[in-house]
């Protein structure tokens, strides 16, 4: 008995080091930006005052709070549909045993691994409507005879960074689906073959219901990542044209370090905080795969 309590303790001792450095990383910065959301901080300014609910008040009667939070919905679900739907098919397509299979896995990693940064910088320039090359292939191939500035139009502007967005993001959902795909058994295609099943329906009764709780998994660190995503839409249009791509990170942004109203900003991510956590017990309760 008294070496099960001396492990025991030993094993929260050691603990202890990372409870440290999830409350420096994790817990402060969260609580302290809930203190600061009832106050009003000005950078520069020599005294920080008490305004209670204000700043609340403030960004709820703004229509660009309303805006940047439609922006943030459109986004985090144009980039669902599409990372939670293609990574299943090209993982169907990576499950086959065929000849270089194992180079085509390796290969799809290439997005994943390269930098936002890069991303963003790059497209930007390919993007452009005279001197971009993706308007020169359009035009060169007579699909499109009127150049289009993907990031400077109001109707194509979204669309063109979810698909950016999503094409970093395929190969993470691609693998973990593909994963999730090599544990089913190939008896239980076969059986299904031999009971006269067609592609469609072994995909709909077997391959569907088996790796639902990968893609249920897949779909919340989907949500999450995106509605949070800032450094790919900052880097190609600062949320613009207008505040068309301005989302609520973006909007925390301007707010803290464009106008220097750390007030107000803290109380847009307190109130993007609470949306997520009502968001995501509702994902839980409802959406997870019953047995």
């Amino acid at each position: 008995m008294r070496l099960y309590v001396r492990k025991e303790r030993t094993s929260y001792i050691l603990m202890i080091p990372i409870l440290l450095l999830i409350i420096v990383i994790f817990a402060y910065p969260v609580i302290r930006t809930f203190i600061l959301s009832f106050f009003k901080i000005s950078f520069g300014a020599s005294e920080t005052r008490y305004v209670g609910l204000a700043n609340f008040k403030n960004i709820i009667r703004n229509q660009t709070y309303w805006q940047a939070l439609t922006n943030s919905l459109y986004w985090t679900f144009g980039n669902l549909l599409v990372q939670l739907s293609i990574p299943l098919f090209i993982a169907i397509l990576l499950n086959k045993r065929i000849r270089g299979i194992n180079f085509a896995r390796a290969i799809i990693m290439i997005p994943w691994i390269v930098p936002a940064v890069t991303i963003a910088v790059c497209m930007r320039w390919m993007l452009l409507p005279k001197i971009g090359i993706i308007n020169e292939m359009l035009d060169s191939m007579n699909i499109m005879k009127k150049q289009i500035h993907f990031l400077g139009h109001r109707f194509t502007v979204m669309p063109t960074l979810i698909l950016l967005n999503s094409w970093k993001f395929l190969p993470f959902g691609t693998l973990m689906i593909l994963a999730a795909l090599q544990t089913i058994p190939a008896e239980t295609y076969e059986a299904a073959e031999v009971d006269g099943a067609s592609g469609f329906q072994k995909f709909r009764y077997i391959t569907l219901p088996l790796v639902g709780s990968m893609i249920w998994f897949v779909g919340f660190l989907a949500f999450s990542w995106n509605f949070n995503t800032f450094d790919l839409i900052w880097l190609t249009t600062q949320g613009g044209p207008g505040t068309r791509t301005q989302t609520l990170s973006i909007l925390i942004y301007r707010t803290a370090f464009k106008t220097f109203r750390l007030g107000e900003a803290s109380a847009i991510s307190v109130t993007v905080a609470i949306l997520l956590i009502i968001i995501g017990v509702f994902y839980f309760k409802y959406l997870t795969p019953k047995e």
